[in-house]
């Protein structure tokens, strides 16, 4: 299994692409103001993130937000590690959770765990259950092109795609947490920097 965040490279290029495009694309609203908000007002997400707000409120997926333990995560089978994977994957053996009315649909689902803590999920299955139920979660994302949308906010990220598979099409959505992107690419970096020392 891929560590958490090893997305094939289409997605990931097109994730990083997106990111700069919707930074660079955004303009400041002269309506926003420089001022923190008052106490009990929720702030409106960034204008360099304005697909964003709900990938960043709900941090993770239905039910589980990024950092749990993997003890808050019921029937789930780890698979074999990747060899340097800093990251233990399990696959979701139950019929319940946030894909369980569309288990029969929704096969396959991956949660990835960095230092025990939940950093990612993927689902793999039918597209015509998984892009609703992406967009009803997240609203419409930004679209790349017929099979693919991003939702980039401050803390995660999700991204949906579809590609072809037997005599069909496969969906792939991806929710992962960029706190927990950045500690594994830490990791990785003391990883490298303790090898060369040698």
């Amino acid at each position: 299994m891929p560590s958490c965040f090893s997305l094939p490279v289409a997605p990931v290029l097109l994730l990083t692409l997106t990111g700069v495009l919707l930074s660079s694309c955004s303009s400041p609203s002269p309506a926003t103001s420089e001022t923190a908000p008052a106490a009990g007002v929720t702030s409106q997400p960034s204008p360099q993130f304005p697909l964003g707000g709900k990938v960043d409120s709900l941090n993770g997926i239905a039910g589980h937000t990024f950092g749990q333990p993997l003890s808050a995560f019921p029937k789930m089978r780890l698979l074999p590690p990747s060899p340097g994977a800093l990251t233990r994957t399990y696959e979701y053996e139950g019929s319940e959770g946030w894909f369980g009315k569309h288990h029969k649909q929704v096969r396959t689902q991956f949660y990835y765990f960095l230092n025990g803590k939940f950093c990612r999920f993927m689902a793999l299955g039918d597209p015509t259950v998984l892009r609703p139920e992406a967009t009803y979660l997240f609203g419409p994302g930004q679209a790349q092109g017929k099979y693919r949308l991003f939702w980039e906010g401050s803390r995660a990220r999700a991204a949906y795609s579809e590609q072809a598979s037997g005599l069909g099409m496969e969906g792939q959505f991806d929710v992962l947490s960029k706190d927990l992107e950045a500690e594994q690419a830490a990791q990785v970096q003391a990883k490298l920097k303790a090898e060369n020392a040698q």
